[in-house]
């Protein structure tokens, strides 16, 4: 079996008559959910070979070389921030908010940080609306270190899956297994994990299923949705004596490709020796590369990581195939297949729009229905949405549909171009130019559909979580959000392109052009996808029209 980082596993626990002892007559110090995460990782020796909360000098390794002082990997600073520091040398009780003793630590280390120097490091950006950027500036930059002794835990959601590290090297021996595959995920599992983890019991011994079951950011699927359905996908599709079911109880920081390294390290204390690493493992947004994770964890060598990565190339699921496939694996156009990942199942659930079998199962999209409550029927009109590359026909589909049913309703374009001009003179192409842009085109659609216009608005919007806050927004408002991506190949928008711009932005002649050098990412489960290469103009505006009759709009 495979040795824990650092070739022991430092379990803080001591017993409660130790602890009484210890506690008795130290100052307290309310500590928040995410230090309570770090804590029982600690305690088991999850986080082995740390022993604590990181002291200045291993702080500051971790954050520039992604190395504790003596050279062990580490990617990611495991702190303390406080606003009344003790002093070093005192003990101090650390408490959760309802008053509960969960752990002595003994200061040996004083110091304070720039979150904005260690924003750029460990997530590889100081932008504020990314969650874990945003969870460090809210913090004190006062920082305190030093080891833990961890009272017995308390009995905690998940109980019977909280298996620490000793206990599933224990299950591991036990079961006979010599590799071991290990699964990390945030998200409700859908049909690529699946397939995923299935090509990983072909491979090895046995599967530890492993969600985290710790802080994530609000708009995640629940903890307890996640893990009812794992649990019924375990019961239904995996064979019991060579798959593992076990919580995982760390918090998400959201840091990419540091937090992928640190799942890999982590779970090696599990008796782990291969772990799934995924396209944009622990990514949030379009803040990391589609591989970055994978890129990252290769750097390393197995003597320092002890664990093999298994990096598989992004699935999809093919309607040619009728299967889950990649690029390796399949023969057919980009028109064919289906993208699979956990944040289109997150906006499928939170939208309220159905979840197709090709996305997940149909018992684990019910799981998921019960706990994630989907909006109300829209009463106040529709924001009709045209999303997709320069030169895609966005505008002209626009101005097709408003030339179809402007005899019968009020009807009114917003054109990104045009709105560039008027409503949002003055912003630049950087990326919070370009959401404030698509946040003034969604606020404007709002207010028309909710007095009873239709409202269309026709923008590259490239960024899937800004569409998906202007989605939020109007159906909190009663507005019904249809989106359309109108795409083609690029082959066709250079055809279309008259004023050459994307072969200059080909060229390097012009720079942050969307679709070059500048991301835009395509909608999962858009309401209606449309290739303006195959497709005219009358056929599309036909198909819109469909989709509009489910909400009135037209017969």
């Amino acid at each position: 079996m495979t040795q824990p980082h650092g070739g022991v596993l430092q379990e803080r626990l001591v017993s409660q008559e130790q602890f009484v002892s210890r506690a008795k007559g130290l100052k307290r110090i309310t500590v928040d959910a995410r230090a309570l995460n770090d804590l029982e990782l600690l305690a088991v020796g999850a986080l082995s070979p740390l022993t604590g909360f990181m002291n200045e000098a291993a702080y500051r390794s971790v954050v520039e070389s992604m190395r504790l002082p003596d050279g062990t990997v580490w990617p990611l600073p495991i702190t303390l921030a406080v606003k009344d520091a003790p002093n070093v040398g005192e003990s101090v009780v650390l408490c959760d908010d309802g008053g509960r003793e969960w752990a002595v630590l003994t200061v040996n280390s004083k110091f304070t940080r720039d979150p904005k120097h260690e924003a750029q490091h460990v997530f590889g950006t100081e932008d504020v609306a990314h969650p874990g950027v945003a969870v460090l500036l809210e913090q004190p930059t006062t920082l305190i270190g030093g080891d833990v002794e961890v009272a017995p835990l308390p009995s905690q959601s998940f109980q019977q899956y909280r298996v620490t590290p000793r206990a599933m090297r224990e299950e591991i021996a036990k079961r006979g297994w010599t590799t071991v595959a290990g699964f990390q995920t945030r998200n409700p599992i859908h049909r690529a994990h699946e397939a995923l983890t299935k090509v990983a019991l072909e491979v090895c011994d046995g599967l530890v299923l492993h969600p985290l079951v710790g802080e994530t950011k609000k708009d995640d699927v629940p903890a307890a949705a996640r893990f009812e359905s794992y649990e019924a996908l375990v019961k239904g599709y995996y064979p019991p004596t060579r798959t593992v079911l076990a919580a995982f109880p760390a918090a998400m920081r959201y840091a990419g490709p540091r937090e992928a390294l640190f799942h890999v390290l982590v779970r090696k204390n599990y008796g782990v020796t291969h772990l799934i690493v995924g396209r944009d493992h622990a990514g949030v947004g379009s803040y990391y590369p589609p591989l970055a994770a994978q890129q990252l964890v290769k750097r390393f060598t197995f003597a320092e990581l002890g664990v093999t990565p298994l990096a598989f190339d992004p699935t999809f699921f093919c309607r040619a195939c009728g299967s889950v496939a990649s690029q390796r694996t399949c023969p057919h156009p980009a028109s064919e297949q289906l993208a699979l990942s956990g944040t289109q199942l997150r906006e499928l659930l939170h939208s309220g729009r159905p979840i197709p079998g090709e996305v997940t199962r149909p018992e684990i999209a019910e799981i998921l229905r019960k706990h994630v409550s989907a909006p109300t029927t829209p009463q106040n009109g529709v924001l009709l949405w045209f999303t997709g590359l320069s030169g895609a026909g966005k505008s002209t589909l626009a101005r097709s549909v408003e030339a179809a049913l402007k005899k019968h309703h009020r009807i009114e374009v917003l054109d990104g171009d045009e709105i560039r001009t008027t409503l949002s003179k003055g912003l630049g192409f950087s990326k919070e130019d370009r959401d404030t842009n698509i946040r003034r085109i969604g606020m404007v659609g709002r207010m028309l559909a909710r007095n009873g216009v239709l409202a269309i608005g026709a923008a590259i919007s490239p960024y899937s979580d800004t569409r998906n806050e202007v989605r939020a927004a109007a159906l909190k408002d009663g507005v019904a959000f249809v989106e359309v991506h109108v795409h083609a190949p690029m082959e066709t928008l250079l055809e279309r392109d008259t004023k050459g711009l994307y072969a200059k932005a080909l060229a390097g002649e012009v720079k942050h052009f969307t679709g070059v050098d500048d991301p835009y990412e395509a909608p999962a489960t858009p309401d209606l996808s449309l290739d303006t290469s195959t497709l005219d103009t009358a056929t599309c505006t036909t198909r819109i029209l469909e989709v509009l009759a489910r909400y009135g709009v037209v017969p």
